[in-house]
């Protein structure tokens, strides 16, 4: 962020807060602890705002690969809740 800052950049995004409104993101931030909870109370820390945007999605350059890493995600995820 300092590399940043020295090139001149004036914002960054952090990308990802819960899927809430802001008067509830205010609300509950200092109760919550689950899921992105935690990190919105760390980039609350900053001042920023909170935008909305479409999300992010993934360009596959080759279905093999692919296929492997959303396959070794889904038993990663399985092994956690076990």
């Amino acid at each position: 962020m300092k590399i940043c800052k020295e090139a001149g950049c004036t914002e960054y995004d952090l990308w990802g807060v819960p899927d809430e409104e802001e008067s509830v993101l205010e609300e509950q931030f200092q109760n919550r602890h689950d899921r992105l909870w935690p990190v919105y109370r760390f980039k609350r820390g900053f001042g920023g705002e909170v935008r909305r945007t479409m999300g992010s999605f993934d360009y596959v350059y080759s279905q093999l690969p692919y296929k492997a890493m959303k396959f070794a995600e889904a038993e990663r995820k399985k092994r956690a809740h076990s």
